[in-house]
């Protein structure tokens, strides 16, 4: 099945989560720090910005295709009053049950799951309109106003019917006011129209100004109206802001209460559409910040079969596992024989148990014998030290069930639930199996501790705060364990705090801190929604799993590009290394989507071209060494001063003067105005971007994009110095200049030429490049991309 991660801007669940690390969002899984169960993870502000609501935001991403089942949709922000003050939250929450069958020929090998988004942003910031907006990502964009000739008609020209020839002057397009709007503008599209400019139809879009950059000069402010090009290389479009499934509920009318639907009433959702905003949570205690829980569980009684894949599912990317402590190896490559890695002599066995996707490593037959390469490990290691899992033998690969059947009778029964003793037997075992260094040692004693402070038959008073420290231990293999642990436990979201669950610890907390009780009872009651919910057997305990780790398994690889596919095309490894070739795949498998490069014709388009920009040997800073003779075919500037070619140009007695080159070749063009702009604004990248005006152009596009701050313009080698900055380089041309839509053409010399005179107008090298688009294409090399 697809799944997207919650927020954009990450390449891989890997990324998000190690983002993520160290905060409310990662920490609270399992276990709040109060000492009580929690089941989910929290979304803030710190690492999901671009979720926070506001003009070009991306929002929170439904992760899975599924179905609404039930919702409560706040009309405006709930409270609750703390001492004097009330603060303000949000009860919003949308419910979505999926299924993922890994194979459609065993449908019975299947499981049903919910995703639980709460506490998202509620209708009230989005306001009442449904107004389609857009950002200005022109330089500057041309203002125009209604024109004022008689007769003139707003509405525009009407598809399909011909305009007699003396009627033309009725469709002329809107008056240039000489004014215009800059780059980052937001604006409301309220009128979309197609008028004659220059004698031959264009789209328009009659709009109103909703943000106007700070520092920056409008022909219009905040509120005022005009007309703008239409066209998609000015303006980027925003859909309707509030999200599908909520115009569905505001549609039903009822706010603030649990609403349940189903069969054909239920909507659909895809992976990827936007499922809300973060919501603004005015805190007793600390400042306000914005965030959103998001849970997923499953009442499937199947869950342990699927977890041990019994049906014995062999599709989807497997993994290898490594253990500590197995011979390293080195590859030399002119002999193709392999040598004991180590040092003096010494062999220097492997670090850790990791679990490595099987497309990120390579394989060697040498010596009889079949090898991989770790990258985790930067070493070999021989097949019969390496076990392969299959994607869907998820307990090989960690994942671990543990069932606490019983209902707690008190929120703070958390630390002597059985669950939580069996976690940390696997956490003993892991630390000891770690001893070779001092902090794994360390780790071991304290869970042995814990462990017999944690039995019946002990006395011992345990610290919460030490569970919840020794629960999220940031050593890898720890903390790659508890992500993984799926654990079935009564939910949070069935009792009010008027009940058993919650009295006792309220009761405790009003002794104290009166007010923060009365808060929290009210928060409480607010919060809590399964009981209205049939679909949900909520007397029963649920099966948690880590929303992101675990969708993340068991979702269709979205490694779409692998390391594989792109050796074809860099066949050297001497030129060009595999780490380096897998951060290209993660950095292009990231923004397949989002930059249009997700058919098998686009990505031939695009690899076409940046190969041919990079050659074989991967270069992303353009190298300006030719001899005289090839000047004055690259350079307009060398044809008109043929003199100079001898003076600059490579010949048998001096080098290429490079920087003179760069400087006469591009000096004066493409935004480069100062002396030396030409050099310092030279080709870098995939693509090559060359010049100020593509430098300032990425920038802001990277911003609008990625929500990246680095400035490009003032700091160009970054382009080159970056892998992942090289390759946004490259998307940023390709989606900037829609060269996508050429590339839907088809695979033809005819389309190859037309995205080359966009890419490079003035190079000779066409019939190259569409050698690179068929040889691609005839190989089928991404066949298994999409």
């Amino acid at each position: 099945m697809k799944m997207v991660l919650p927020v954009d801007g990450y390449r891989s669940a890997t990324e998000f989560m190690a983002a993520m690390q160290g905060s409310e969002g990662d920490t609270h899984w399992l276990m709040k720090q109060a000492e009580h169960w929690h089941g989910g993870i929290h979304l803030c502000d710190g690492f999901a910005g671009n979720a926070v609501f506001k003009p070009g935001s991306h929002g929170l991403k439904c992760m899975t295709d599924g179905q609404v089942v039930a919702w409560r949709l706040n009309d405006d922000y709930q409270t609750a009053a703390f001492g004097k003050k009330m603060l303000k939250f949000s009860s919003t929450f949308v419910l979505i049950k999926s299924t993922c069958t890994p194979d459609k020929d065993k449908p019975d090998h299947a499981l049903e799951f919910h995703t639980l988004w709460m506490q998202i942003a509620p209708l009230s910031e989005y306001g009442m309109t449904d107004t389609p907006t857009a950002t200005v990502t022109a330089s500057t964009l041309k203002i125009r106003q209604d024109n004022t000739l008689p007769g003139w008609i707003r509405g525009g020209l009407r598809e399909g019917i011909n305009v007699p020839h003396d009627a033309l002057r009725h469709y002329e397009a809107p008056l240039d006011t000489q004014t215009t709007l800059p780059r980052g503008a937001v604006v409301e599209i309220k009128l979309e129209a197609s008028f004659l400019l220059n004698g031959k139809p264009a789209p328009f879009i009659f709009v109103s100004v909703v943000l106007v950059p700070e520092g920056t000069k409008s022909g219009l402010p905040a509120g005022g109206s005009g007309w703008v090009s239409g066209l998609d290389t000015f303006v980027k479009r925003q859909s309707a802001t509030l999200p599908a499934w909520m115009l569905v509920a505001r549609q039903h009318g009822v706010f603030n209460q649990v609403v349940t639907v189903s069969g054909d009433d239920a909507p659909e959702v895809k992976a990827g559409e936007i499922i809300g905003h973060l919501s603004l949570d005015e805190r007793p205690y600390g400042a306000p910040q914005h965030f959103c829980h998001l849970e997923v569980f499953s009442q499937d009684t199947r869950m342990k079969d699927f977890l041990a894949n019994k049906a014995g599912v062999t599709t989807g990317a497997a993994v290898l596992h490594t253990l500590a402590d197995k011979t390293r190896w080195l590859h030399r490559e002119k002999d193709n024989t392999f040598v004991v890695a180590g040092v003096g002599g010494d062999p220097s066995p492997s670090t850790a148990e990791r679990y490595t996707p099987e497309s990120e490593c390579r394989k060697v037959e040498a010596d009889g014998k079949t090898w991989y390469y770790i990258p985790g490990e930067l070493s070999w290691m021989a097949a019969e030290d390496v076990e392969k899992a299959n994607q869907f033998d998820l307990e090989k690969r960690g994942f671990m069930p543990l069932e606490q059947e019983d209902a707690p009778q008190s929120i703070f029964q958390t630390p002597k639930e059985g669950w939580l003793r069996r976690t940390y037997e696997r956490l003993e075992a892991l630390a000891r199996s770690e001893t070779r260094d001092m902090y794994s040692s360390r780790y071991t004693e304290k869970y042995q501790r814990l462990l017999k402070l944690m039995d019946l038959n002990q006395d011992g008073v345990i610290d919460a705060g030490e569970l919840w420290r020794f629960l999220h231990n940031t050593q890898p293999h720890i903390r790659y364990q508890v992500q993984r642990f799926v654990v079935k436990h009564h939910s949070e979201w069935l009792k009010d705090g008027m009940s058993a669950l919650w009295q006792a610890a309220l009761n405790e907390q009003a002794k104290k801190h009166p007010d923060m009780a009365l808060y929290n009872r009210d928060f409480i009651n607010k919060l809590v929604w399964m009981k209205d919910v049939p679909e949900i057997r909520s007397g029963e305990a649920l099966w948690h799993m880590h929303p992101i780790v675990f969708l993340d398994a068991i979702a269709a690889s979205r490694g779409r590009i692998t390391l594989a596919m792109l050796r074809m095309i860099w066949t050297s490894i001497a030129n060009v290394s595999d780490e380096l070739l897998q951060q290209v795949a993660d950095e292009l498998n990231a923004n397949l989507d989002l930059c249009h490069l997700n058919t098998e014709e686009r990505l031939y388009h695009f690899m076409a071209q940046v190969y041919q920009e990079t050659g074989p040997a991967f270069s992303i800073t353009e190298s300006l060494d030719y001899p005289p003779s090839r000047l004055s075919s690259l350079f307009l500037y060398y044809r008109n001063h043929v003199e100079e070619q001898l003076l600059d140009g490579r010949t048998e007695t001096h080098k290429a003067n490079q920087v003179n080159i760069a400087n006469k070749a591009y000096g004066g063009r493409n935004g480069n105005i100062n002396p030396g702009d030409g050099w310092r604004y030279r080709g870098r990248g995939m693509k090559q971007i060359t010049g100020r005006y593509n430098y300032i152009a990425f920038t802001k596009y990277s911003e609008a994009t990625w929500g990246e701050t680095i400035n490009f313009e003032d700091e160009p080698e970054i382009v080159s110095s970056s892998i992942k900055q090289a390759v946004r380089s490259a998307l940023y041309f390709w989606d900037a200049h829609a060269l996508y839509k050429k590339a839907d053409e088809g695979i033809t010399r005819n389309v190859c030429d037309a995205i080359t005179n966009v890419v490079n107008a003035g190079t000779d090298s066409r019939t190259l490049r569409y050698g690179n688009l068929m040889r691609f294409y005839d190989s089928q090399i991404f066949s298994a991309a999409f």
